[in-house]
This record gives C-alpha cells, sequence and structure tokens, in this order.
C-alpha cells in the first residue's frame, strides 16, 4: 500500500512538472515562444555567414541580436531566446545570429529575454511572416532602453522586427553565429 501511494504520488508529481513546462498554448498570444523554462548558454562562433543557403522548397530565416554593433564578446551581454512556431531555436548573446530552414507558409517568431531577475525574463517581442520557397528573411532583435532620469537609464526592452534584406546581409556578415546549448 504504502509502495503505491508513493508511485501515485511520483507519478503526479511528474505529470504536474510536464504541464508546468510544456509551451504556451496554441491560442496564446505566446504560442510562438517555447517552454518557458528552458534556458540556454551561447559561444561565438564564426563572424558572418556560413551556413546553408535555402533550397527550392524552403526559405532562410536569420535572427540577429543587435546590442552593439561594436561587441566583440564582452561580458554583461543580455541572452535572448529565440523561438519559431513554438520551440525555441536557440539563443543569441551580445551582437550575434542564428538562422534555421522554414518550410513555405506563415510562421511565427518570439524572442525572451533570459535572465535571473523576474522583470527582464518578462520582456518578450513577437512577430510573423510568411515564408516563400527560395527567399530569406531577417530579423533584428534589438535591445532598446528608454529614457531614464538623470544618468540612470530607462527599462529596456526587445524589439524584433523584420528588416530589408539588404540590412539583413550586412548585419548577418558583421555579427558572430550563435552557438547555444541548452539546459533544462
Amino acid at each position: 500500500m504504502v509502495k503505491t501511494m508513493v508511485a501515485l504520488c511520483r507519478l503526479i508529481f511528474a505529470a504536474m512538472s510536464l504541464q508546468a513546462q510544456k509551451a504556451p498554448d496554441a491560442a496564446s498570444p505566446l504560442a510562438a515562444c517555447g517552454d518557458e523554462n528552458t534556458t540556454f548558454s551561447v559561444t561565438r562562433g564564426a563572424v558572418g555567414d556560413s551556413a546553408t543557403a535555402p533550397t527550392a522548397d524552403t526559405a532562410k530565416v536569420y535572427i540577429i541580436e543587435l546590442y552593439d554593433l561594436n561587441d566583440n564578446g564582452r561580458i554583461n551581454r543580455p541572452t535572448l531566446l529565440d523561438g519559431l512556431d513554438g520551440k525555441w531555436l536557440g539563443a543569441t548573446q551580445g551582437f550575434t545570429y542564428l538562422s534555421t530552414l522554414v518550410v513555405p507558409g506563415v510562421h511565427h517568431l518570439c524572442s525572451r529575454w533570459q535572465s535571473r531577475m523576474r522583470e527582464r525574463s518578462k520582456q518578450i517581442s513577437l512577430n510573423d511572416f510568411e515564408a516563400v520557397a527560395g527567399k530569406r528573411y531577417y530579423f533584428r532583435a534589438q535591445i532598446n532602453v528608454e529614457g531614464g532620469v538623470g544618468d540612470a537609464p530607462g527599462p529596456a526592452f526587445i524589439d524584433l522586427q523584420q528588416v530589408s534584406e539588404d540590412e539583413g546581409r550586412f548585419l548577418v556578415s558583421k555579427a558572430a553565429q550563435s552557438i547555444s546549448k541548452q539546459h533544462k
């Protein structure tokens, strides 16, 4: 009887853990994001685009985190989780980018600030686009700081916006590729 109760408690606890860690409901405005309990560590790869080109039946999406154009690996850079259609693609940090191939159709993007500070981790920006096979789409996830009082900076927020192909190609040519490792 005791073993059965312990097993039942473990099963209930496991089910509750899975429920707490699942991605947002498809009807939620945050459906583009992944599991909110996921974290990533980020290292910097090579500068410029060394990844594959879109094929005749796919499109390529880039997300470039633009914190500072002169960033070359300093500490205290924000880490952003980057999601597509309800799953995290990875994370970016500082002036880095990630990319992925997608099938044609409507897709939804999410950038979320990864932080131990609760208020920062609530910072989310969303966007959507319709992919056409053979094309490239560039999105800039920029950290903006609103005006503060005196010398103190104001609140920071994420702005995830699609940019022109010219600007996107320029940013990717100067940014380091993000190499992110997922932690749970």
